[in-house]
């Protein structure tokens, strides 16, 4: 007997929420996904949400758990309000995909993760970094440990101002650029040299922020050690000039016993320049781009969704008779999020004490 679909539904449409929708409704021309409903506490994009997915936008979640029959739910809220919302759709045995980073203490995220395995869930993190091919690439020499052992390293993230001055202003203090940016690249570097972090050192910087009256950092530095005896130090801020030509600054560098491997994941290569806009802007082009099929519509490729559409893939294997255990270590777990998590805790540990702090 034929299945019914997988049925799927998305709490928190903001900025990223929305890239949530493009994922499920684009694996709808497939036959086997199809999203349901939305969940969003602004009435405006409910609206949208209704008018240009065709799906019941919910302005509670739990109402929204309640009254659909769902499999699963992905969650893409401020990073602080995760916690509640996953543990409510554990609660009620769905799966869940949630936005990094998992929890914005460790407390939170070893509750989900117990939660999830003691229900036999799957929770997964969108740390979408491990999904740009360009980062799968370098993953392959180190597994082939061409590079040796890895020694040090350096890895940046930085967003223009916009994003915690206009975008988040509402929450950017309940956060910091270390959970909303480091997290990708602590989640990336110990997926990438297969260790995990032990201790940390950290500084920070408030000034332009508090200015504005945000009480956020601007900017913190940590240096982390990993288990292997690698130290890698992570940069993150979220103050560069709005004149810069892309919302997100990053890239890394990792020197090995044998080798080094370095990326620019901001400046790919292509720029353009036109008059309506202030400044030179580079792509990110394999992100999230729309493609033409036959008889397809609105159909979208990238890492950007792929790590979404990763998470419905990895629900419909379970949903057929599949066991979590078989798909261990292919995609980013409550586990690695938790793991995250545990270290920008630790970061934050050590901006306060002004100490080094073990994970």
């Amino acid at each position: 007997m034929k299945r019914r679909n997988l049925r799927i539904a998305t709490v928190g449409v903001g900025r990223f929420g929305t890239t949530h929708l493009i994922a499920f409704k684009d694996m709808e021309r497939w036959g086997d996904v199809q999203l349901v409903a939305a969940a969003e506490l602004d009435a405006s994009k409910r609206q949208m949400i209704e008018n240009q997915y065709l799906i019941t936008a919910y302005e509670d979640y739990r109402e929204m758990i309640n009254k659909e029959d769902l499999d699963g739910i992905s969650i893409a809220t401020p990073d602080h309000c995760h916690k509640d919302i996953v543990l409510y759709a554990l609660s009620k045995d769905l799966h869940v995909l949630v936005e990094k980073p998992l929890d914005v203490s460790s407390k939170g995220s070893l509750e989900m993760l117990s939660l999830a395995e003691e229900r036999g869930l799957l929770l997964q993190v969108d740390f979408h970094k491990r999904y740009d091919p360009f980062h799968a690439e370098i993953k392959q020499l180190f597994q082939d440990r061409a590079l040796g052992d890895v020694l040090y390293g350096y890895c940046y993230m930085e967003d223009k101002i916009v994003v915690p001055r206009d975008w988040f202003s509402s929450w950017a203090m309940e956060s910091s650029p270390v959970w909303f940016l480091g997290s990708h690249f602590i989640d990336l570097m110990s997926w990438l040299i297969d260790a995990k972090a032990v201790a940390v050192y950290a500084q920070g910087q408030k000034k332009k922020l508090v200015s504005l009256g945000i009480d956020s950092y601007d900017s913190i530095q940590s240096m982390v050690t990993f288990n292997n005896g690698a130290v890698i130090t992570f940069d993150s801020s979220w103050i560069l000039p709005e004149q810069f030509p892309a919302i997100v600054n990053q890239g890394f560098r990792l020197i090995g016993t044998d080798g080094i491997v370095e990326i620019d994941s901001e400046n790919r290569g292509a720029f353009s320049c036109v008059a309506s806009k202030p400044s030179i802007r580079t792509h990110n082009a394999g992100f999230l781009y729309s493609v033409v099929k036959p008889g397809d519509r609105d159909a979208y490729e990238g890492y950007g969704i792929k790590s979404i559409q990763h998470f419905a893939e990895n629900l419909l294997y379970v949903k057929n008779g599949g066991c979590l255990k078989n798909i261990e270590n292919t995609y980013p777990s409550g586990k690695d999020g938790h793991e995250v998590t545990k270290v920008i805790e630790a970061i934050h540990n050590s901006l306060r004490s002004g100490n080094k702090v073990a994970v």
